[in-house]
């Protein structure tokens, strides 16, 4: 559709003939979510893709602008979203759907956390504007696009400053590394960190040779600043200090760009992308993290992501229960098909390690093809009624697929 009026025709063509409905942005979906349904509607989002009304610490977005389009209109302002995507060529409204996690959500939570306002059309064709208060809001938020079409977003805003300095630092000590990155949390604005495996040689496991790996630990530390960054480094204990670098904020934000080209140039982007993200108490992942890399296969767990959560978020993001939270991601940048077993299997011990353990999928990658018939109960716990209920009041013919 080119307009919201035409998408609401659409809407209320599906609801009357029981059509089964697609909700596609960019297509960039983890788990074929914007793949279409045998015999459905697949409705395009890539009309809505203009930034729209900025003010002092607001902007009004439509749904498949990019966030890569409206940081290049906020800068001009020098305010940001509080957290931004690792791939900022997601769609606003595919990332809110979803939840988003970034480098800042150790700090800030969850992406859609900071949102003001959205307008929706819902599964009976009928567009509204809605704000914290309205349980529409709260279920499009995280909502996977069960509920209604987001059609514009209104994003909070915060100041930042022009440059970003970042401190690469590498650990061969577990302990130190998780000890540095919370003692370093309230001094620095962006974290990244992960596990990377050394490739040793191959072992001998049950008369076959398998690849050995020594785990190294990263820790990517950045901070704003206008003229003058301050030196952080000065009561952390890295094995290695590999890079400091500064840079302008956009480029900052867009600094996974690199990554997606060479994925692209590799052939790698064609692949399969069998990606895992679980929410995790950090009390557990500190205790098994050693357990868990060294039963992984290697040509799925080339890089593993950790990530602090702080608790703020919104709708129906699923957090654990507690008051540390890390997330646990593996973002392969591509699997052969011949591998492709075997990393499904790898995600399927994952969850008997983790969801058992007070773990939350987050409902973007892969989740299996037999799920428990409690799952989601499960996985919602006490706000599954009101998924259930809120589907019934805004999509009653369950056309959102």
């Amino acid at each position: 559709p080119q307009s919201t009026e035409s998408l609401q025709s659409l809407i209320l063509f599906a609801n009357q003939y029981h059509l089964p409905v697609t909700i596609r942005g960019n297509g960039l979906s983890q788990g074929g979510q914007s793949l279409p349904v045998p015999g459905g509607l697949t409705i395009s989002m890539q009309s809505f893709n203009k930034p729209l009304d900025l003010s002092e610490d607001l902007i009004w977005v439509e749904a498949n602008t990019s966030w890569k389009n409206l940081l290049e209109k906020s800068l001009l302002k020098n305010k940001a979203p509080y957290v931004l995507p690792y791939n900022c060529n997601l769609s606003v409204g595919g990332v809110l759907s979803a939840g988003g996690i970034g480098a800042s959500s150790f700090k800030y939570g969850v992406i859609n956390a900071y949102v003001s306002a959205l307008e929706v059309v819902d599964g009976l064709g009928r567009k509204q504007i809605v704000e914290k208060n309205s349980p529409l809001f709260q279920a499009c938020l995280s909502g996977q696009g069960r509920f209604g079409v987001i059609t514009k977003a209104c994003i909070q805003l915060r100041s930042v400053q022009p440059r970003v300095k970042t401190f690469f630092l590498v650990y061969a000590d577990q302990n130190q590394w998780f000890e540095d990155i919370y003692k370093i949390q309230g001094k620095v604005d962006y974290m990244e960190i992960f596990c990377s495996p050394s490739i040793q040689g191959a072992r001998l496991k049950e008369d076959k040779r398998i690849p050995m790996a020594y785990w190294l630990y990263g820790l990517h530390l950045s901070v704003e600043y206008d003229r003058h960054a301050e030196d952080i480094l000065g009561k952390l204990k890295p094995w290695n200090v590999l890079n400091i670098q500064e840079e302008g904020i956009l480029s900052y934000f867009l600094r996974h760009n690199s990554r997606f080209d060479m994925m692209k140039l590799t052939g790698q982007w064609d692949l399969l992308h069998p990606w895992y993200e679980c929410f995790v108490p950090t009390s557990f992942l500190t205790g098994v993290l050693s357990q868990l890399l060294e039963e992984l296969p290697l040509h799925y767990a080339s890089l593993v992501h950790v990530v602090p959560i702080a608790k703020q978020k919104a709708g129906f993001m699923m957090l654990p229960d507690c008051d540390s939270i890390c997330e646990f991601m593996i973002l392969n940048p591509g699997v052969p098909y011949s591998l492709e077993e075997s990393c499904l299997k790898a995600i399927e011990n994952l969850d008997k390690h983790l969801l058992q353990n007070n773990g939350k999928r987050y409902l973007s990658g892969y989740l299996g093809t037999e799920l428990p018939d409690n799952y989601w109960l499960k996985h919602f716990g006490e706000k599954y009624d009101s998924w259930v209920g809120l589907k019934k009041q805004y999509d009653p013919a369950g056309i959102f697929s």
